[in-house]
C-alpha cells in the first residue's frame, strides 16, 4: 500500500498552506484533501488511508465524528488532530474514548506536523505486518526491520510528550478564557483557570491508568479527603446485593468522586459526603452523591459569581460523563443524582 494522507480542514487556505509546506520533503506520501466532513467521509469510503490529520470543527460532520468512524471501521489508520483550541470537553473524549496518536494546536512549526505524519505511517506499516500470516512475515522481515526499530523508538513512553501535551492543554484554557466575554474580576478568572488547569491535570495523570476496583477508589479517595477529626467525613457504599463494578465504572467512579469533592473541599472545611452506588442492570449504576455542610455554607460562597461558574463548570463535567444527571440544592445539602 503506497504512503497517503487525508487532510481534512475547514478553511482552504489552511489547506493550502499545508500542501505548500510538505513540498519537497524527503518522505514521498500521496495527499488528499477534504474541507468538510462530509467530503472527508465519501473519500474514506472509496480509500483506505495510512494517516488521517483533521481538525474539530467541521461543517455537516466534526472531527471526533470523522476520527470515532475511522476508529470503528479503520482502527489501523493513524489519526491526527491539528486543531486552533480544544475544549475541556473534549479532553476525556479524546484520550480515553478516542484512539488519537498525537495533538497539535496551530500554529505549530509544520517540520514538527510532517515528524508525526511519518511516525504514524511507520506505526501503520508496523500494524500492517502484524496482521500479515507467518509465511509472509518470513518474507517480509527483513525489508520492513528498520520501520519496526523506528517504531518502537516512536511509541516507547516518553515523558517529555506527556509534560508538552499538559502545557498545551493548560495554554487552551488561557486561549479559552481569552475569547470568552466574561463577567469576573482578573482574579476570579485567575482563579477558574487554575480550578480548570487541576482537572485537566489530573485527567492526564489518571486516565491512561485507572482505578481498576472499588477497593482501590476508596483508598484513594478516603486517603485523599476522609479526615473525621476535622469533621471532614466520606463514606463510599455499594448497595447490598450488587454486583463487582466494571473496571470502566470504576475509573469514571473515581473521577467523578474526586471532582465533586475538590470542589466541596474549595467551598467549606467541614463536610459529611456519602456516595452509594445503586445497581440499574449488569454494567450501570445509579450514583447518589449527598454533601452536608454546616448552615448557611453553601449559600454563602454562591454569592460571589466566581463560585457560581466553578460549580456550573463542574456540574457541565459531570453531565458530559453521565448518561443521566440531576441535581438538588439547598443551602445545607447538594445532592447529586447520575446514571453511569
Amino acid at each position: 500500500m503506497e504512503n497517503n494522507l487525508l487532510f481534512v480542514n475547514q478553511n482552504k487556505e489552511i489547506i493550502q498552506e499545508f500542501l505548500t509546506a510538505m513540498e519537497g520533503r524527503k518522505g514521498n506520501f500521496v495527499t488528499d484533501t477534504a474541507d468538510s466532513g462530509l467530503e472527508a467521509a465519501y473519500l474514506l469510503k472509496k480509500k483506505k488511508y495510512k494517516v488521517v490529520v483533521t481538525g474539530l470543527d467541521l461543517p455537516t460532520y466534526d472531527g471526533s465524528k470523522v476520527i470515532e468512524y475511522l476508529n470503528r471501521n479503520y482502527p489501523e489508520t493513524v489519526c491526527i488532530v491539528y486543531t486552533w483550541r480544544l475544549e475541556l470537553a473534549h479532553l476525556r473524549l479524546l484520550i480515553n474514548e478516542r484512539n488519537v496518536f498525537r495533538i497539535f494546536q496551530r500554529p505549530v512549526k509544520y517540520h514538527k506536523l510532517y515528524d508525526a505524519i511519518m511516525d504514524g505511517i511507520v506505526k501503520y506499516d508496523r500494524r500492517e505486518i502484524d496482521v500479515l500470516n507467518r509465511r509472509e512475515m518470513e518474507q517480509e522481515l527483513r525489508k520492513k526491520s528498520l520501520q519496526a526499530a523506528e517504531l518502537k523508538r516512536v511509541t516507547e513512553e516518553r515523558d517529555w510528550e506527556r509534560e508538552e501535551l499538559v502545557k498545551f492543554l493548560g495554554s487552551l484554557l488561557n486561549v479559552f478564557l481569552h475569547d470568552v466575554k466574561s463577567q469576573l474580576p482578573g482574579k476570579g478568572t485567575w482563579q477558574l483557570a487554575r480550578y480548570e488547569k487541576k482537572l485537566t491535570a489530573w485527567l492526564l495523570e489518571h486516565e491512561r491508568s485507572p482505578l481498576k476496583s472499588l477497593e482501590e477508589v476508596k483508598k484513594d479517595i478516603y486517603g485523599r479527603f476522609l479526615h473525621p477529626e476535622y469533621n471532614q467525613k466520606v463514606e463510599i457504599r455499594l448497595d447490598e446485593g450488587a454486583g463487582v463494578p466494571s473496571q470502566e465504572f470504576c475509573g469514571s467512579l473515581h473521577f467523578i468522586v474526586w471532582l465533586l469533592l475538590t470542589r466541596f473541599v474549595m467551598i467549606s472545611s467541614v463536610y459529611d459526603v456519602r456516595v452509594i452506588l445503586i445497581p440499574m442492570g449488569q454494567e450501570r449504576f445509579r450514583v447518589r452523591v449527598e454533601g452536608l455542610f454546616p448552615e448557611g455554607v453553601w449559600g454563602t460562597a454562591h454569592e460571589e459569581m466566581t463560585a457560581r461558574v466553578m460549580t456550573s463548570v463542574t456540574q457541565t463535567i459531570l453531565e458530559s460523563f453521565a448518561q443521566r444527571f440531576t441535581q438538588s440544592i439547598s443551602d445545607e445539602k447538594v445532592i447529586y443524582y447520575m446514571e453511569l
